[in-house]
């Protein structure tokens, strides 16, 4: 085997000594002489080894370089390439643009690494600051992990967009990402970010964070739960990708994917997401689309249905649990601040306050809440009555199982149960039709108890065959009972045509009259009284000589073909209107 001439010197060396030290021993067991006194003077202790800069181009980005230290202390002689250099004091280190400051440090020239500790910093020029106790980088991935101890309880990472602290940071110095496995936070002065596992890319300002994620606005308390989240500290937006809540002061917003913007406070909600209004009182108000835009300063929200073939539609549902109401669409606008709402594409209004609930549908459908603020006097109390007040535009219809009409326009005031049907209107319960320029109907429960007609209209009863009763007149007053008219006044140019019923229950003539008044009792169907007064004129006719011509007078109409209709669909009786659907009638006679 061959050996190594240094170890072989050494070992001579050890040799030399020991046979020296032996030879002294042996002298002084054997006589008793005094010991010379040492004339050798042992120098003072060395200094510490001052570092000096090697002549090299510093500024590769691939190496890491030593650039000062107070101190350096070589751990062994030997092995020089992978044994550390022990720096100390005011030790600072450089790769390529990127400086690390620390009170010592291990330095593994030959490694290309280093291990920092006590208040350590990095720094990249005047924007990223990152501060730890511990780091452990490895130059040639230009990879850290800095830790958290005594001299810096948490890891902190700084730039102009936002601050990371954790207990442990993974950063890369070449991506300029930061990352952390085991909880940590960020924030940007406008947001606070918590989250089991968190990623920060210092250069683009995007932000990674899945596990446990809460984000808290700071400026209106908002709280944003969920799984995972994208988010950008210079724009300030969050992007959705998982189920999501989101708690403010007053509202509550249940979504699987979309935006926060959180510097403004608007959501763009882009999966069926809802959203829930609550008031001081109780209230709550509850909006559901497939796709929402609501802006929080505003307090509006826009929903739609999903439009693209590829994806499932269902309509917006805006509910008004104290006002018992429930607004469809295919679009939806709602301001919470005046709690008003209309939809568009089908839009259908469900009031469901009484026994039997009202439809009321067109082109366009508002929903309003109103004040009824009446002043006190001496002799009563004053009050401020909120209630519901819909308005339906554009081939406006309304149905509940009792009474069904039409008109271009129909407004519904819970206040007074009162509906005004405005410009070609028609109401028609049971066998009876009503039409005329303007028609008010009171609703008590789930029926019509009273109809007023201000300006001309035209009553019809179906009888049989194609024979009707007939009656018009400037003014009409009617009164129901159990869905049948108990009581009818007309004032002015009153006609009608009617076949009063034999005893025998079967039709034999048909009576016209003309006069200026008319009123009419009725029970159970029949006529009890008729009253005509000032000038009466008429005839009365056999059936069987009755013409064409005089059956009808002249401005008779009858528009069954239009009337909201009931159908058994799967299981149940549903409106056909529920379903969506226009009749081509009712678009002819409104466009007519």
């Amino acid at each position: 085997m061959r050996r190594n001439p240094a170890v072989i010197m050494l070992t001579i060396l050890f040799l030399l000594a020991g046979i020296g030290f032996v030879r002294q021993v042996r002298a002084a067991s054997g006589a008793m002489s005094v010991v010379p006194k040492e004339i050798y003077t042992r120098p003072k202790p060395r200094k510490p080894i001052k570092p000096t800069i090697p002549k090299e181009n510093r500024y590769r980005t691939d190496r890491v370089f030593l650039e000062h230290a107070d101190s350096l202390i070589r751990r062994s002689v030997f092995f020089d390439s992978i044994a550390p250099q022990i720096v100390v004091g005011n030790v600072k280190f450089r790769q390529g643009n990127m400086w690390m400051f620390c009170d010592s440090a291990y330095y593994f020239a030959g490694n290309n690494s280093m291990d920092a500790f006590g208040n350590v910093r990095m720094e990249e020029g005047d924007t990223l600051f990152v501060y730890a106790d511990k780091m452990f980088y490895n130059g040639d991935f230009r990879e850290a992990v800095l830790e958290h101890g005594p001299t810096r309880n948490k890891v902190m990472l700084k730039d102009p967009q936002g601050t990371l602290i954790t207990d442990t940071l993974h950063y890369d110095v070449g991506q300029g990402a930061g990352r952390y496995y085991c909880g940590g936070e960020l924030n940007d002065g406008v947001n606070t970010l918590t989250s089991v596992y968190g990623e920060y890319l210092t250069r683009s300002h995007d932000a990674f964070f899945c596990d446990g994620v809460e984000l808290v606005n700071e400026k209106d308390g908002f709280r944003l739960l969920t799984d995972t989240l994208f988010y950008n500290t210079n724009t300030h937006i969050a992007r959705i990708v998982s189920p999501t809540r989101i708690f403010g002061r007053n509202d509550t917003v249940y979504t699987s994917s979309g935006w926060y913007n959180t510097l403004n406070d608007s959501l763009e909600l882009t999966s069926r997401s809802t959203i829930i209004h609550n008031d001081s009182t109780g209230r709550v108000t509850t909006l559901v689309g497939d796709s929402i835009i609501y802006d929080h300063k505003s307090r509006t929200s826009r929903a739609y249905s999903f439009a693209a073939p590829d994806k499932i539609s269902r309509p917006v549902v805006l509910t008004d649990t104290a006002r018992k109401a429930v607004l469809y669409g295919g679009m939806c606008y709602y301001n919470d601040s005046t709690r008003t709402a209309y939809a568009a594409d089908y839009p259908l209004l469900i009031e469901y306050s009484r026994p039997d609930s009202l439809f009321l549908r067109a082109d366009t459908v508002w929903s309003f809440v109103r004040n009824d603020i009446k002043a006190p006097t001496d002799s009563t109390p004053g009050y401020n009555k909120e209630y519901h007040l819909a308005r339906a535009e554009g081939k406006s219809r309304f149905f509940n199982v009792d009474v069904q009409g039409v008109a271009d326009t129909i407004i519904f005031s819970e206040l007074d149960s009162l509906l005004h049907l405005v410009r070609k209107p028609v109401v028609w319960s049971d066998n009876r039709q009503i039409t005329g320029g303007r028609i008010i109907v009171h609703l008590n429960d789930s029926t019509a108890d009273w109809a007023d007609l201000p300006e001309e209209g035209l009553m019809v009863e179906h009888v049989e065959d194609d024979f009707y009763n007939q009656l018009t007149g400037k003014k009409i007053h009617a009164v129901f009972e159990d869905g049948s008219l108990s009581n009818l006044r007309v004032e002015g140019n009153v006609m009608t045509i009617f076949l009063p019923m034999e005893d025998d229950s079967t039709y034999n003539r048909l009576v016209y009259a003309e006069a200026p008044n008319l009123d009419v009792e009725m029970d159970k169907k029949e006529m009890k009284k008729l009253k005509m007064w000032e000038e009466v004129s008429g005839d009365v006719t056999p059936l069987f000589l009755v013409k064409n011509d005089k059956k009808f007078l002249r401005n008779f109409v009858w528009l069954e073909a239009i009337r909201p209709r009931r159908e058994w669909y799967g299981d149940r009786f549903r409106w056909e209107d529920e379903l969506g659907e226009v009749p081509d009638e009712l678009i002819n006679y409104f466009g007519q």
